[in-house]
């Protein structure tokens, strides 16, 4: 089951997709502002995104290399939805990053298997994140361990669970600023009671963990937290 994020106003559409798509995780957004209300909030990351071409607030092909950047979505499959089936609008939706372009209205076996086909995809193209090189820093997250690699050594660094997971999230897309929300729901998850202070405390021990490497972990005041790579 992916959770795929569909830009769409069409009321009408809006109950095609949930009933075709139904054994996938749907959020919706009716405009260009609320999709990246997402973003904002870091209420939620997403498997597959699809986005109508034409919304109350802009036009979705002009909009889909903001998406890239908001969601850090490189590989995120990002499906245009479009009644328009001019070769031009295709061509203008391929050259801004669109994985996919999807005539409205689609046959419902042909959207499952186009959909299908990118999440397979973009799976396949995860599993290079299992192992992570950051500067001299080592992640492998089969073995759940993290190492530095210093001039002479192989440096292990000793990490809870909770903390191999903020560094694994923030290592993934480094750059990409993750909101507190958004490291709590997916460290500890909604059900625990967790407070931002708790996050702050373990990014603390985690930068002292990491201090010899150079990645380093910054604040965004504001906002959130991202790592980066420094100079040596």
């Amino acid at each position: 089951m992916a959770k795929i994020l569909c830009i769409e106003d069409n009321q009408d559409f809006v109950i095609y997709l949930t009933s075709v798509l139904k054994d996938h995780t749907l959020s919706f957004a009716p405009t260009l502002n609320d999709a990246f209300k997402y973003v904002q909030n870091g209420r939620e990351s997403f498997d597959l995104i699809l986005l109508d071409v034409s919304l109350p607030d802009g036009n979705g092909i002009k909009a889909l290399s903001q998406f890239k950047d908001a969601f850090s979505a490189k590989d995120i499959p990002i499906i245009i939805l479009s009644a328009d089936n001019d070769i031009l609008s295709k061509v203008a939706a391929f050259g801004v990053g669109a994985d996919d372009y999807i005539v409205k209205p689609p046959h419902s076996a042909e959207l499952k298997a186009r959909i299908e086909a990118r999440l397979r995809t973009a799976s396949a193209q995860a599993k290079d994140t299992q192992f992570i090189k950051l500067g001299n820093l080592i992640i492998d997250s089969d073995k759940m361990s993290v190492q530095i690699q210093l001039t002479d050594k192989l440096e292990n660094v000793d990490l809870t669970p909770s903390e191999f997971k903020l560094l694994k999230i923030l290592s993934t897309r480094p750059g990409q600023v993750y909101s507190r929300d958004y490291l709590i729901d997916h460290v500890w998850g909604i059900s625990k009671h967790i407070t931002e202070r708790t996050v702050d405390a373990h990014i603390s021990h985690l930068r002292k963990k990491i201090s010899s490497s150079t990645a380093k972990v910054e604040t965004v005041l504001g906002a959130g937290y991202k790592i980066e790579v420094k100079p040596a």
